[in-house]
């Protein structure tokens, strides 16, 4: 059960490690959209979901209640330290990509991202049901 209440995390973590292992040269040059920093956005995006999943995966499982208790924090901790790992592994072992502490940093405001869009789902059910 609790592998699979937690089968689409594990999925996107493997998407991330996938999309970050890609030499940047492989990725379209955006030019005009160079002032935004779409990396960084893209960046968000991947460890805001990762975290929305893991948080979601550990309160489906039922196996282990401690996780279900502490499953924001978990998620959240988790999907950081998951892209610290990227961003060593960029440094370290993929070829053609560099690994960059800000975009740790938004990895780590990602998965913040990620658990307030939870939480703003969570209450939005729970005032249905009121």
């Amino acid at each position: 059960m609790f592998l699979q209440s937690m089968k689409w995390a594990f999925a996107w973590a493997v998407v991330i490690l996938i999309l970050c292992g890609i030499p940047g040269s492989n990725f379209p040059k955006l030019t005009f959209l160079e002032w935004l920093r779409p990396d960084k956005i893209v960046h968000l995006i991947l460890f805001g979901t990762q975290a929305f999943l893991l948080i979601k995966g550990f309160l489906r499982q039922t196996k282990y209640s401690s996780l279900q208790l502490r499953s924001k924090s978990l998620g959240v901790t988790i999907a950081i330290l998951y892209g610290i790992l990227v961003e060593v592994l960029q440094s370290t072992i993929f070829i053609g990509r560099t690994g960059d502490y800000r975009d740790a940093i938004a990895n780590a405001i990602g998965a913040f991202v990620g658990l307030l869009i939870f939480n703003r789902i969570e209450n939005k059910k729970n005032s249905l049901l009121d």
